[in-house]
């Protein structure tokens, strides 16, 4: 007997807030899809894989940013089959924006070869196909009108919630309290519909502290590096610490003094309208002491995008050695030059952490040795004129590319047959479930469950993996002689235009990222070490800080290429996670027992 598998149908839910959550509406998407998909012997996959809750349709964000632009690719690349159905409770549900953007919209769906099933006014179902739309007249002009009265009534809704929101504006204006966010240090109490009572809460003597520290002259870096000292919780809660914007936002905001600053947000963007309204909030500082904490000019820092020239190339390959954290670009003032230096990012911010010492839970600080400071311009110099690779060719970097598709295709091939065990075995277990007794299903239920658990974990890894292929193959392809690193520094250190010298880095520093693994700095041994090609080569320099005229160093050197056979594979080697720390592998162990016993040998 053949078995014939069943086509896969999709339920596309969409929700323009979550509170409509808390109402009927998604009971209702979700029970009107589990039935059309039993009434026409379709496989309904998992109901909630494409929601998009509090998303917009009328400026198309769930196609740019959301979970129906996530569908559209998924068929376009043949993950989801393009004879699949997708089920939406209402035109509507797919889009608001202009007719002719929406009918753009459902045509590209339409042409991936996918059905589309939608609920009309009065509950009748319509189905629509590439080739119906095209053959049936009437179905287009019903579907334009649809888009066309959804459009409509989202421009009603939208210019509703302006006056809205004008109205608030004017009431402000008045005197009456609408804002219900004010700053985190205030505290909005309801006392009427859309009318709020504001108070200092108990984070008032924290802004009060930052003000008279500001006005007392230290800097907004310091200020943060003593609040992450003494652990104090930032006013938005993160686990990042206080930064330097934390400090200055908080500086420069003129309700810290009770103003208020009404806004309106222009697609996507706050704009601010008419002046602000004095005396709104209750002031958690005086004018005077707002005023002296802003006229202190803050010289050792300097805002904005990462300069006209990239500074710092080697962004995302640096850590401490000590504490794994990133290293931190940090710019002080000699004369009239702006000398830039790598500091360790967790020595600096004082950053702390929590251990257990004998059961008792103590904070302390997350790196103490981390305390030497590093000449950029020094460092990023030595480490473009010593470090071969750079200068590769591309029949060098062909091979490394060709490595790492073939590690690639190997770990795809070994989860893909796990990921087909784990399907058979939940199989099994469904069918165990259809058929013992009722006693038994609990036990098989929790089975399934963690099983059908490890299975998606297997899809999103082997996802993962093919994604890695994806884009080892498109470097491969893209290996261009003119790319090189030492090609680019020649182009950027002869460019005047400053556009120019900023693209020129900001690729160099994609492709040392493709060669370098990591750069490590010692504070101890006042030293920094280049790792490249999976730990297959290593050069370590020393700390170069003063100098007078031009300066060459020569690095200690040590290759490891016959070493390679007892190394972990180059996919092994982690790079900075997003607290921006390289965990210590065996690789850089390695790479420091090789570099300590040459230093001994040449000091004997």
């Amino acid at each position: 007997m053949t078995n014939i598998s069943k086509r896969p149908a999709y339920s596309y839910i969409r929700m323009s807030t979550e509170k409509q959550i808390k109402g009927d509406s998604l009971r209702r998407q979700l029970v009107w899809s589990e039935n059309f998909a039993q009434r026409h012997d379709l496989e309904l996959q998992d109901t909630t894989a494409f929601a998009d809750i509090g998303v917009s349709a009328w400026k198309g964000l769930n196609r740019t940013k959301g979970r129906l632009g996530a569908f559209i690719e998924l068929v376009r690349d043949g993950t989801i089959p393009s004879s699949s159905y997708l089920l939406i409770e209402n035109l509507d549900r797919l889009s608001r924006t202009t007719p002719l953007e929406a009918l753009d919209l459902f045509k590209e769906i339409l042409k991936l070869g996918i059905t589309v099933v939608a609920r009309g006014e009065y509950g009748e179902e319509e189905i629509y196909t590439w080739t119906s739309i095209n053959s049936n007249s009437n179905q287009l002009i019903s579907t334009l009108s649809s888009m066309l009265r959804a459009n409509r009534e989202s421009e009603r809704k939208s210019q509703i919630i302006r006056e809205a929101f004008e109205n608030k504006r004017a009431l402000s204006r008045k005197g009456v309290k609408t804002n219900q966010r004010p700053p985190h240090w205030i505290t909005a109490t309801k006392i009427a519909k859309g009318e709020f009572e504001y108070s200092l809460n108990d984070r008032a003597p924290l802004v009060q502290w930052i003000f008279e520290r500001s006005a007392d002259g230290v800097g907004f870096d310091k200020i943060a590096r003593d609040l992450n000292a003494r652990g104090e919780a930032t006013l938005k809660p993160s686990k990042q610490g206080w930064f330097h914007t934390s400090v200055a936002n908080i500086i420069t905001n003129r309700s810290a003094i009770g103003e208020y600053q009404p806004y309106e947000e222009v697609d996507g963007t706050r704009i601010a309208r008419g002046d602000p309204i004095a005396d709104y909030y209750p002031p958690v500082v005086t004018n005077d002491l707002w005023l002296r904490a802003q006229k202190l000019p803050h010289r050792n820092r300097k805002g904005g995008r990462a300069g006209t020239r990239f500074s710092n190339l080697l962004d995302g390959l640096t850590s401490c050695t000590h504490c794994q954290s990133r290293m931190y670009m940090l710019c002080n003032s000699r004369s009239s030059k702006q000398w830039q230096y790598l500091v360790c990012s967790g020595n600096f911010r004082k950053l702390t952490k929590e251990v257990e010492v004998e059961g008792v839970k103590q904070t302390v600080p997350i790196c103490t040795d981390g305390t030497a400071r590093f000449r950029y311009d020094l460092v990023e110099q030595f480490i473009l004129d010593n470090v071969m690779e750079f200068g590769i060719s591309d029949h060098m970097r062909i091979k490394k590319a060709d490595a790492e598709l073939k590690a690639v295709d190997e770990a795809i091939a070994d989860l893909s047959v796990k990921l087909e065990s784990l399907r058979s075995r939940e199989q099994r277990l469904l069918t165990l479930v259809e058929t013992e007794n009722d006693d038994e299903i609990p036990g098989l239920l929790t089975a399934l469950k963690s099983r059908t658990k490890e299975r998606k974990e297997a899809e999103e890894q082997l996802t993962t993996l093919t994604h890695d292929r994806d884009v080892t193959m498109a470097k491969q392809k893209a290996l261009d002689p003119a790319s090189a690193i030492e090609v680019m520094r020649e182009q950027w250190e002869a460019s005047e235009d400053d556009g120019i010298r900023y693209g020129l880095r900001v690729r160099t520093n994609t492709a040392m990222r493709e060669v370098i693994d990591f750069i490590t700095f010692d504070s101890i041994e006042q030293t920094y070490t280049v790792i490249l090609f999976g730990g297959l080569r290593a050069y370590k320099f020393p700390n170069v800080k003063f100098v007078k005229g031009p300066i060459k160093v020569t690095p200690m050197v040590v290759d490891l290429t016959r070493f390679a056979a007892e190394m972990p594979s180059h996919f092994d080697i982690h790079r900075a996670d997003q607290a921006g720390k390289i965990p210590l592998d065996p690789k850089r162990r390695l790479v420091n027992d090789m570099l300590v016993r040459k230093r001994m040998k040449s000091a004997s």
